[in-house]
């Protein structure tokens, strides 16, 4: 294990980061697929070793919190011996890898991605040339089902067609270019196109770290060109990420949809998951980008029977006011913010969901970052000195409508929104 880099580094378990409550320690699960014996594993590791919190990240993986220096060697060794860490912190920080949460479960899938997704991490991991890709930089593998990634960021993108044989369209983060694939050829193409991006970075003063802005800055025909692909048509366009909560069917595929707000899950709730998993459904749960658990097998009884017996940090209602709320884990967790943030977004989500009838309508941020949430909200609260500025339809770091709010003008403001009238700086 090496040392711990400066903060702002995407936290692994061989290179973990620094925050307000100790180190964080992020687990890159496969394909989001966790037997309930790895979970409860987990968590014991969690209660242990940490602060008894894990958060499900955007990107489908584990992040353990509350580290400490005395705690951390013994932390590595025990997911080491479970089979939960990589061999070196270059292969754990390129395994960048989101795949769809049913994979080779869904039957409208496309067809089985998961010998893609085992194929492409092999590739990041055994390339040494792809270990000097930024930290942020991922890959997407849709197996073209109803829990579509499309509103999943990635920088490649690689979604399964139904047209009768395991081809895949690519593209490039959210480009409406596509490029059509055989799926056997997907590991080569991954890394064409990660080589493509060094080359057509460089050529920039300063460059860029994320397919997007390198598109944005050098246009994509370059990128396509350096790894010798003529984009083939143009992509259907992306849809927004869905709702997987509640007890869901397709076919007879069945499974049982649990959030969290804002990600939080205690790890005595991972143990409590991971033992339903095995009593009422297949024995694995499912990782997802929305923050929810998903728990395949499971059937209407069982189902009932999880969900009366939830405690009352699990969402399985999809009209829960807390689904309209994102917070990143504030003060005193991060020592870059000022204010309770997931308190305080607690106390605004039943004004957030008046907003709108669903989705994410409120992003409470510790600071300008905006780590929670990279993407626009309805409104985005960023605290500064204690208090709050407020952001209509933008992103944290983008300039404020009002200043200097505190929680009650926050709920003044939100209800003003909603009103027919609306609000005016």
């Amino acid at each position: 294990m090496t040392a711990a880099p400066p903060k702002g580094w995407c936290p692994g378990a061989l290179r973990p980061m620094i925050s307000g409550d100790g180190y964080l320690v992020r687990l890159r699960i496969t394909g989001g697929m966790v037997s309930a014996s790895a979970a409860r594993a987990i968590a014991r590791c969690a209660q242990d070793f940490g602060n008894g919190l894990l958060d499900l990240s955007a990107r489908a993986n584990l992040q353990m919190r509350g580290v400490t220096e005395a705690t951390l060697p013994v932390l590595v060794e025990t997911l080491q011996a479970n089979g939960l860490v990589d061999e070196s912190p270059e292969a754990e920080a390129v395994r960048n890898v989101i795949a769809s949460p049913l994979a080779g479960l869904a039957p409208d899938a496309a067809f089985d991605i998961r010998g893609s997704v085992y194929a492409l991490e092999q590739r990041l991991v055994s390339d040494a040339t792809l270990h000097d890709l930024p930290s942020k930089f991922g890959f997407a593998i849709d197996d073209g089902g109803g829990l579509s990634l499309s509103g999943v960021s990635a920088d490649i993108r690689f979604l399964a067609l139904h047209d009768g044989a395991p081809r895949f369209e690519v593209r490039l983060a959210d480009g409406d270019e596509a490029a059509v694939i055989e799926a056997a050829a997907l590991p080569d193409v991954a890394g064409a196109l990660a080589r493509a991006f060094f080359e057509e970075a460089r050529q920039c003063d300063l460059p860029p770290r994320r397919m997007a802005k390198l598109v944005a800055t050098r246009g994509a025909e370059g990128i396509w060109r350096a790894a010798g692909f003529s984009p083939a048509r143009r992509g259907a366009p992306l849809g927004s990420s869905p709702q997987p909560l509640g007890l869901n069917s397709l076919g007879a595929c069945n499974w049982l949809g649990l959030g969290f707000a804002f990600g939080r899950v205690s790890a005595q709730s991972l143990a409590w998951l991971a033992d339903k998993a095995e009593h009422h459904g297949s024995g694995e749960l499912r990782l997802t980008p929305w923050r929810a658990i998903l728990l395949p097998g499971v059937d209407a009884s069982g189902a009932e029977k999880i969900i009366s017996q939830a405690s009352a940090d699990v969402i399985a209602d999809p009209s829960d006011a807390r689904l309209a709320v994102i917070a990143c884990s504030g003060h005193p967790s991060c020592a870059s913010a000022t204010t309770l943030t997931q308190q305080d977004a607690l106390a605004l989500a039943p004004l957030a969901r008046s907003l709108a009838p669903s989705g994410v309508t409120l992003h409470v941020s510790g600071c300008a970052k905006g780590c929670a949430r990279p993407a626009p909200a309805r409104v985005t609260l960023v605290a500064r000195d204690g208090l709050y500025d407020l952001i209509s339809a933008g992103r944290a770091s983008d300039a404020p409508m009002l200043q200097n709010l505190d929680l009650n003008a926050c709920r003044t403001a939100l209800r003003s929104m909603a009103s027919p009238e609306g609000i005016h700086p």
